[in-house]
């Protein structure tokens, strides 16, 4: 009770003391508050020279992240949350469920970070910058830091830059130098773990594969415009189901919804041009890995796809199943035609 009067006291203080001059700086009040704060519940703690604190770290002994010349791209394990410990967002399944709102269908792991072009907020990029692979920390971020502009000093965040206090528990996994390298050796591991007789080296085009599982009734290609019906499963390289027009299959890997339509997906075929095949009575058009193998199957046939994200969705996340710079994987096979 004594603590939690003080901290008001205080902050009541620092906020009036600071109100005459907000011609000064965006966020004078909010430094005011956020200075409060730290000096109520981590009174002992430094500033970094951007203006964080650290609350807690384990050393890692892998290579240092540095800045961002010398890791351009790292995965990481992140949990962010406000000042008063609320979760905002995590990639760890077992805080999800510690929390009760894990769901089945998200995918929970490292995710790609890229550092190039300033893409973190500057008080998360210096927050890893002092990391090292395997290592974890525990960082106090005020909303200044949240900016992807890129200033010479603490003092000019603060008088540039508004946001949101955070506290983020980050914990690095691995950097990486080249993420289309690293997708490609991922599905070198991928193919060599569940289909050893196709190498790396056996792609139709660049970064991706295609494993014919049951072959055509005929060789001939479909004409032009021609429709046809799909089953299909997609899925991430770990295994992750993430969409399917299989009701047993959605059932099975908890993503059913009952809103849904699980039945053969239409499919218009293009001759000349596989990125114009589209699905549906809405002629949706598709990810690129998808339509190529569907432009490369024959009649009846069925076969599993595996590509590398720029034929995907690329350097985006696509909603909470799949990061960004994630291979994908597709089962498809043809059960109905003209």
């Amino acid at each position: 009770m004594r603590k939690s009067l003080y901290f008001l006291i205080a902050a009541a203080l620092l906020v009036s003391a600071c109100a005459k001059n907000t011609q000064d700086s965006a966020n004078a009040s909010a430094k005011a508050y956020f200075d409060a704060w730290i000096k109520v519940n981590y009174p002992d703690l430094k500033p970094t020279p951007l203006g964080a604190y650290v609350i807690e770290e384990t050393e890692g002994d892998g290579a240092l992240v540095g800045d961002s010349e010398q890791s351009k791209y790292i995965r990481v394990d992140v949990t962010s949350t406000d000042l008063k410990g609320n979760i905002s967002n995590t990639t760890r399944a077992s805080v999800a469920q510690q929390l009760g709102n894990y769901v089945e269908t998200n995918y929970y792991g490292p995710v790609m970070w890229m550092r190039e072009g300033d893409a973190l907020y500057a008080g998360v990029d210096e927050a890893v910058s002092t990391m090292r692979v395997g290592g974890r920390k525990k960082t106090i971020i005020p909303g200044w830091l949240f900016s992807q502009q890129r200033y010479d000093n603490a003092q000019s965040y603060i008088d540039n830059v508004t946001g949101t206090d955070a506290i983020y528990d980050i914990e690095v996994v691995e950097v990486i130098d080249d993420p289309v390298k690293w997708e490609l050796d991922s599905i070198s591991a991928y193919l060599s773990n569940n289909y050893p007789s196709v190498s790396i080296t056996d792609s139709l085009k660049y970064g991706f594969y295609y494993i014919q599982e049951k072959e055509p009734s005929d060789t001939a290609s479909f004409v032009n415009d021609t429709t046809i019906y799909i089953n299909y499963i997609g899925r991430l390289l770990n295994g992750q189901v993430f969409d399917t027009n299989i009701k047993d299959t959605a059932k099975f890997y908890g993503i059913y919804n009952a809103s849904s339509k699980y039945e053969p997906s239409s499919i218009k075929y293009k001759k000349e041009e596989y990125t114009e095949i589209t699905m549906g009575s809405s002629e949706s058009s598709l990810i690129d890995g998808f339509s190529y193998a569907l432009w490369k199957m024959k009649s009846f046939e069925k076969g599993t796809c595996i590509f590398y994200s720029k034929l995907g969705y690329g350097t985006s996340s696509s909603g909470n199943s799949i990061p960004s710079y994630s291979p994908l994987r597709f089962d498809i096979e043809i059960v109905k035609q003209p």
